[in-house]
């Protein structure tokens, strides 16, 4: 029980920095967009790739994956394996982050339509969960090395 207790400001610097770059590399989204609007891109009504392309959806995701795997890599080292922490902490930080930070993510977009808050959950969700399961892994087998 006390370990998991040890979880709880793990997870609460995991859910605030990854919140941090979800919202950054969502304004950096609706940048974007703006910028796309001034020059007269407007994309076809339901057409979901032009829309993607729009608010440069890929790339913003992708550097949003980046930032977290590259956080992951050091939190996990310095916040996880030299403190003792298993396997089963890792998969529970891994889900509350996603699960807790995507609840913040739908208050945040309250008054937004029921699309762009699964998309938003989603966006922030998947892309979560990936790089910080690839982080674990690679710093696993840093620590796993230099032990």
């Amino acid at each position: 029980m006390a370990h998991i207790l040890s979880l709880i400001p793990l997870v609460g610097i995991g859910i605030v920095v990854s919140l941090l770059f979800f919202l950054y590399f969502e304004k950096r989204a609706i940048t974007a967009k703006r910028q796309h609007e001034h020059d007269g891109f407007v994309p076809k009504e339901g057409n979901l790739a032009e829309s993607f392309a729009r608010y440069e959806t890929q790339n913003n995701v992708v550097a949003y994956m980046g930032g977290v795997f590259i956080f992951t890599l050091f939190f996990s080292y310095a916040g996880f394996f030299t403190q003792g922490l298993t396997l089963a902490d890792v998969f529970l930080y891994i889900f509350l982050t996603a699960f807790l930070g995507s609840i913040i993510i739908l208050g945040l977009k309250f008054k937004r339509s029921i699309l762009v808050k699964v998309f938003a959950t989603f966006l922030y969700g998947a892309p979560l969960i990936t790089a910080s399961a690839f982080g674990f892994i690679v710093s696993y087998l840093f620590y796993s090395l230099l032990s």
